[in-house]
C-alpha cells in the first residue's frame, strides 16, 4: 500500500509536459508533491561523492535555465522559454533533496549568470558568447546544454544508492532528452549540422530522433 502511495504521489507530481503552464501556484503544488513522496522513501546517508553531485546538479540546472532565458531574451526563440521553466523545476527538484540532506545551496541569492562552481562559470560565460553570435549556434548551444546535463546525470545515477536521488535524476535526465528533442527541431529548423559535444554523435543522434518520453519514472 504505502508504494502505491508512493507511485501516485509522484505521477501527480510529475504529471505535466514540458510546456505545461508554469505558476508559482503550480510550481509549489508539484514541490509539495515531491517533498511528500520523499517522505515515503527512507533517508541514506550521503558519500562526499553525493554530495558533490547534488550540488554540481543544482547549479547545473540553473546553468541550462540562464542560458536559456539569455538566449530567449536576444532570439526570441519559443523554446528557450519553455525550457527554462522546466530548468527552474528541476532546481527546485534538486532544493528539495538538497534541504532533505541538509546541504548548503550553492545557488545562493541566485543572481543570474553567476555561480559558485568556476568551472560552471566559465562554462555558462562560454556558452553564451557562442549562443549570442546567431540563432543557429543558439540552437547548438541548446542541444550542448542538455547533452551536458545528460552525461552529468547519468554520472550521479551510476554513483549513487539512494533511492530517492535515483528516482529524482532519473526523472531529469529524462526531461534533458525530451529537451535534447526539442533542441534537435530547432537545428533542422536552422539547417545547420550539429556535432555532438559531450555525448558520443550516435547516442545524441539516437535522442534527437526518437519520440518524446511521456511515461514518467515512478519507481527504480
Amino acid at each position: 500500500m504505502k508504494k502505491m502511495i508512493v507511485l501516485a504521489v509522484l505521477s501527480v507530481f510529475l504529471a505535466g509536459g514540458l510546456f505545461a503552464a508554469f505558476t508559482p501556484a503550480n510550481a509549489a503544488a508539484r514541490d509539495n508533491h515531491l517533498e511528500t513522496a520523499l517522505a515515503e522513501i527512507p533517508k541514506s546517508s550521503l558519500s562526499e561523492a553525493e554530495k558533490k553531485g547534488l550540488l554540481l546538479m543544482r547549479e547545473e540546472e540553473k546553468l541550462a535555465r540562464d542560458v536559456y532565458l539569455a538566449l530567449y531574451d536576444k532570439w526570441g526563440i519559443r523554446a528557450f522559454s519553455n525550457i527554462a521553466k522546466s530548468e527552474q523545476h528541476h532546481m527546485d527538484s534538486i532544493k528539495i533533496l538538497l534541504d532533505r540532506y541538509g546541504l548548503a545551496d550553492p545557488v545562493g541569492s541566485d543572481k543570474r549568470g553567476k555561480f559558485s562552481d568556476p568551472a560552471l562559470q566559465k562554462t555558462y560565460d562560454d556558452l553564451l558568447k557562442q549562443g549570442l553570435t546567431s540563432r543557429a549556434e543558439a540552437a547548438k548551444v541548446g542541444a550542448m546544454v542538455e547533452e551536458l546535463d545528460i552525461r552529468d546525470l547519468g554520472e550521479a545515477i551510476a554513483l549513487t544508492d539512494n533511492k530517492d536521488l535515483k528516482l529524482v535524476y532519473a526523472n531529469l535526465e529524462k526531461g534533458s532528452r525530451n529537451h535534447l528533442r526539442s533542441f534537435g527541431r530547432q537545428i533542422s529548423k536552422e539547417n545547420v549540422r550539429y556535432t555532438a559535444t559531450y555525448l558520443d554523435q550516435a547516442d545524441a543522434e539516437k535522442i534527437m530522433k526518437s519520440p518524446h518520453e511521456r511515461d514518467e519514472i515512478t519507481d527504480i
